[in-house]
Formats: C-alpha cells, sequence, structure tokens
C-alpha cells in the first residue's frame, strides 16, 4: 500500500506508482481503443461487401481461431523470450497489419479475402499478445497488487469499450472507413512508443527445450488446470460465455443496418451502451470484493453478461436494446475482472503462463459460436440465434458454478 492511503479505500491505485505498470497501462488502453475500432471497421466492411450475417460472422471467426490454435502451444512460445520485447515485436506487426488494410482500401483494391487474412494476423498476435501482457503483471506489482491492477486495467479497458465502438461509429460516418483505420495505424503506434519504454525483465522462470520438454510442459500445465477448482471454473465458464453469450458482438453490424435501420453511428452507440454498463460495473465489483469472493463475483457476473443478452435478443426497440446491452456489460465488468485475477492469483508463477495459455484456449473455442450464430443468423434471424445462445451460456455457467467442487467458496476475497 502507497503512504498515506487509507486501507480498503484507495489501494487500488497503488499499482499506478510503479512507472513500468504506467507505461504497461496506458499502452494497454490504447490497444484496447484499437480493437474495438478494429472489430467495428471490419464488421461493417464484411456486411458492405457481403450483405450476409454469416460472413460477418466468418470474420470473427478468423479473427479469435489463433486463439485456441496458438493457446494450445502458447506459453512454449512465450516463455522462451523477455515479455518486454515480445509485446513489442506483435504490437509492431499489429500496426503493418491495419496499415495493409489501409492501403488496399486507398488504392481501391479491399477484397473479403484480404478483411480474412488481416483478421487471422490480427487474431494470432492478440493471442500471444494478451497473456503476455497479463502474465507480466504480477512480476511489476507483485501477487497482493495483482487484483487491484487488474481493476484499473479494467477501467481502461472499460472506457474504451465506450470510446472504442463511439468513435469507430462517427469516424466512419464522417471520414469513411479509410479514416478509421487510419485512426487505427496511429494508435498502434502511440502504443508501441509507450511500450518502448518498459524496463522490466519479467520473463517466465522455467523455459522449455525441445519437442518433448514442450509437450510435457503443456501436459503438466492442463494437469494443473484439471486439479485447481477456481482455475477449471474459470477456464469452463470462459467457453460457455465466448461460446453462446459474445457472439452477438460481431452481429452488431447487422442489428444496427437491417434490425433498427441505423447508420455506424447506431452501431457505434450498441457497441458502446455494453461498455457504459461495464465501466460502471467496475465500481461495484470493487465493493463487492468486501463481502463475496472472487470466484463469486465472477459467475455472478457472467450469468447477469448473458441474461443481459438474452434480453437484448428479445427487446422490440432500438433504445430497449441500449439498457439491455447495458445490463449486460455490468455483469461482464465481473467477468472480465476476475477471470484473470483469478488465475495469476491462485497460480504459481512456474504455471502462470501455462495457466494463461489455458485461458486463451478457452477464449479461443469462441470462434466456433461465431459460425453457430451466423448460422442460426442466416435461417433463423439475428435476435434468435443471439438469444437461444445466450440462454445455453447462463445454464452453463450457472452448472459450473454448481458442480466445479471447490469452486464457488464462500470466503471472503483477499
Amino acid at each position: 500500500m502507497r503512504k498515506g492511503l487509507k486501507p480498503g479505500t484507495w489501494d487500488v491505485l497503488a499499482p499506478l506508482s510503479n512507472g513500468d505498470f504506467v507505461r504497461l497501462w496506458l499502452a494497454n488502453g490504447l490497444w484496447w481503443q484499437a480493437m474495438w475500432i478494429e472489430m467495428m471497421v471490419l464488421g461493417w466492411l464484411a456486411l458492405e461487401l457481403t450483405d450476409s450475417p454469416w460472413w460477418v460472422q466468418v470474420i470473427g471467426f478468423y479473427r479469435s481461431i489463433p486463439l485456441l490454435l496458438i493457446g494450445l502451444f502458447g506459453s512454449a512460445i512465450t516463455d522462451r523470450f523477455k515479455r518486454r520485447h515480445l509485446v513489442l515485436t506483435l504490437q509492431a506487426a499489429n500496426v503493418v497489419a491495419a496499415l495493409s488494410l489501409a492501403l488496399l482500401l486507398w488504392s481501391g483494391n479491399l477484397k473479403f479475402w484480404h478483411l480474412s487474412v488481416v483478421a487471422l494476423a490480427m487474431g494470432s498476435t492478440w493471442a500471444l499478445d494478451w497473456p503476455t501482457r497479463r502474465s507480466m503483471i504480477p512480476d511489476l506489482v507483485g501477487k497482493a497488487q495483482t487484483v487491484d491492477a487488474m481493476v484499473l486495467e479494467n477501467f481502461i479497458q472499460g472506457f474504451t469499450r465506450i470510446s472504442g465502438p463511439l468513435a469507430a461509429g462517427y469516424i466512419m460516418a464522417v471520414y469513411g472507413n479509410l479514416g478509421a483505420l487510419i485512426i487505427l495505424v496511429g494508435l498502434g503506434l502511440l502504443s508501441l512508443l509507450s511500450l518502448s519504454g518498459l524496463k522490466t525483465d519479467s520473463q517466465a522462470p522455467i523455459k522449455s527445450v525441445g519437442i518433448r520438454a514442450t509437450w510435457t510442459e503443456m501436459r503438466q500445465g492442463w494437469i494443473y488446470i484439471r486439479e485447481s477448482a477456481p482455475i477449471l471454473g474459470v477456464f469452463l465458464i470462459t467457453i460457455f460465455v465466448n461460446v453462446w453469450a459474445f457472439p452477438y458482438m460481431n452481429l452488431l453490424p447487422v442489428f444496427a443496418r437491417d434490425i433498427f435501420g441505423q447508420g455506424p453511428e447506431g452501431m457505434g452507440w450498441l457497441g458502446a451502451a455494453n461498455g457504459v454498463g461495464a465501466f460502471i460495473g467496475l465500481g461495484v465489483i470493487h465493493l463487492g470484493r468486501r463481502k463475496l469472493s472472487n470466484e463469486w463475483l465472477f459467475i455472478s457476473g457472467s450469468l447477469v453478461s448473458s441474461i443481459g443478452v438474452v434480453f437484448f435478443a428479445l427487446s422490440g426497440t432500438y433504445e430497449l436494446s441500449l439498457l439491455m446491452l447495458f445490463c449486460s456489460g455490468l455483469g461482464q465488468a465481473g467477468f472480465s475482472i476476475m477471470q484473470s485475477s483469478i488465475i495469476l492469483v491462485e497460480s504459481s508463477d512456474e504455471m502462470r503462463s501455462r495457466a494463461m495459455s489455458g485461458l486463451v484456449v478457452a477464449i479461443g473455442v469462441g470462434p466456433f459460436g461465431r459460425l453457430q450464430s451466423g448460422a442460426m443468423a442466416e435461417v433463423w434471424g439475428p435476435r434468435i440465434a443471439v438469444g437461444v445462445m445466450a440462454v445455453m451460456a447462463a445454464v452453463g455457467t450457472l452448472l459450473a458454478g454448481l458442480f466445479v467442487r471447490g469452486f464457488a467458496r464462500n470466503k471472503k476475497a483477499c
């Protein structure tokens, strides 16, 4: 705790006394801002090029499937390098991908397959970048302040969940898709500049060498996840929510244009409504930590987020849809903060990267939900597709909370 801060009041700000954490935190804010803009722009471009919910979700599939493919052996890659060097390289690759897309659009040569390749490239860098950035946090601030650091991380992430979709919508409306892509490149460069100031030598304690050692490391990681109730519970619920609840995000261009008759600005507000809820939910989660365990906050947040998506799908007006997405965002704050926090706090230093790679795999199963929702939306419409799948997410979350023994602990969170 920093000097002069009252216990339990401002301790959440303590990680900001670490210069490297501040640099990473600011870089992550720019990174998240770019990601929300990218998701909106790529989805809108796909809808304009194909006029099909299915192909919109295919882009979402390409963006996310590397999480599953790379997550299976991600720690075997990331543990070999200093985390600072790795995030710099991956951020630079993201800038190149966004710049390539902008040049193709500017030259009038953009095709759907270009979108697919760029989505796949950005998803591949994200699959390695995201767990590396998260794994760096305990080394910067210590495990005692990890949850506080994750609250701050989700504060800036929550802010970008509002500013990102809104910026994407209004920039696209005023300056077109090319203007949004140019902004995307600029944000990536600013993030790269912030990361270049990192001084940490954070790296995994153990580096495996050779195929046999890599396979052994992977197997040990999965055994570790299976035998740790908190990590296993997070793993299962992450799968349910990512497969069945979150695919609605990629269909927001379809809801905005084809159901509510809105343009890019209306799409931006749909994306921002969830972000407003998640932003306000940060305060709710911070207060809830005084009475509930991290695991209960994670389960409750996942349920509220999924149920909010159900009512979004059932809503009959644009205004009510905004309200339901706001409510879903309140729950998503608990899901987002505690998802990584539980794993980072519960895992040992040696197993942290492997546990985070397991989380990437769980997130990486999500693309199959995008294909499922895209196919269902083509046949039954986006409302039924999104609503039915979100119900499945809520049921899966409830079952995991009830039947993973030792997961839903009653003890107060530390």
